[in-house]
């Protein structure tokens, strides 16, 4: 390994590792020497951990959720003796989703575009909660957006249209501003907001993922639908006992 970490993309293969105390001791001081000097990876890899032990909290409901078969493919993931297939398998997940504990995270986020779950809606769930708690983490909610300039600078640089909700006052909703999904590989276009002061995100995905659903996952509730063609969400935290006014809302102005 170099002397030092000299820019910002040579520690992102760390970032995993780092978050779950894997990293070796002389590349962890290497991590910690660049994010001492480097505020934005300081702040990304507080957010990394945000989700790290949101899933530890609720790993074991993500390990039943899954069916047996894939089961089996994380344990081979976490396998000493697997080598070099082991840690292809494991960068490949990392490059899409760089939070942590391995097999917990193909569970959750990459089950659903590299394993192909039976269930894709109760994977999606879980990896868009994981993305809606590091954005908001990473993002804070103090920035506000403007619906068409940032509609227009996604098409410009995804090359697919979007319409984005604007805020509503009367839902007491902001817009915060519009990124891609970390847990797809950009597949999503996530759309974060305040509702009375509290992160809500909506994403939208290119496809039809499956029936539309009301979830319970890792402490937050997923409203998941489809339409022209492309799957919707709506995520929160908690269980907002009206939050159905609020998906009405965007059910009516996103395509």
């Amino acid at each position: 390994m170099a002397d030092d970490i000299k820019t910002c993309r040579e520690l992102e293969e760390h970032f995993a590792p780092y978050v779950d105390g894997e990293e070796a001791p002389d590349a962890r001081r290497l991590v910690e020497a660049h994010l001492a000097d480097c505020p934005p990876c300081l702040d990304r890899a507080d957010a990394e951990r945000s989700a790290r032990d949101l899933v530890v909290e609720h790993r074991a409901g993500l390990r039943e959720a899954a069916p047996a078969a894939l089961r089996a493919r994380c344990a081979a993931l976490c396998s000493p003796t697997s080598g070099g297939h082991r840690r292809s398998a494991l960068s490949s997940v990392r490059r899409w989703a760089p939070l942590s504990l391995a097999a917990t995270l193909v569970l959750a986020v990459a089950g659903v575009f590299v394993f192909g779950l039976n269930d894709r809606v109760e994977a999606l769930a879980a990896g868009l909660a994981l993305d809606h708690v590091r954005c908001f983490k990473l993002n804070g909610t103090s920035s506000r957006a403007d619906a068409a300039v940032v509609a227009r600078a996604w098409q410009q640089e995804k090359g697919w249209p979007i319409v984005v909700p604007e805020g509503a006052s009367d839902q007491q909703l902001t817009l915060v501003a519009l990124r891609r999904c970390f847990t797809t590989d950009g597949r999503a276009a996530h759309m974060m907001y305040t509702w009375r002061g509290r992160p809500l995100s909506l994403y939208v995905l290119q496809q039809t993922v499956g029936s539309d659903r009301v979830l319970d996952k890792i402490g937050h509730e997923a409203v998941i639908w489809g339409a022209n063609g492309r799957t919707y969400a709506v995520i929160a935290e908690g269980h907002p006992q009206d939050l159905s006014q609020v998906v009405d809302y965007m059910k009516a102005h996103a395509r």
